[in-house]
């Protein structure tokens, strides 16, 4: 398993911020994976409107996956509709 970092931009509703990142985490833990930190960065305006929205919630996850399963982490996590976008990062050992 490798060690990876996401960021993520939810949709900025109500009280949806603490669900979206608990599902994110179940995702991950269904896929084999382990989440090791959640940081929740809060709510902050987007540089361009998303969806014609222009506000959203920063979440960074820390977690270990196997490689083969981020394919369908970035698949999964492109049909949600809360998810905006998300960015993985392989970390170095």
């Amino acid at each position: 398993m490798r060690k990876y970092e996401m960021l993520t931009i939810l949709e900025a509703g109500n009280d949806e911020t603490n669900t979206g990142s608990s599902d994110i985490q179940q995702i991950i833990s269904r896929l084999g994976g382990n989440v090791t930190k959640t940081d929740i960065w809060g709510k902050r305006t987007l540089a361009y409107p998303i969806h014609k929205k222009t506000e959203g919630v920063y979440v960074l996850f820390s977690f270990e996956l196997n490689p083969s399963q981020t394919f369908e982490l970035r698949r999964i996590l492109g049909l949600r509709a809360n998810v905006y976008r998300h960015l993985i990062i392989l970390l170095d050992n």
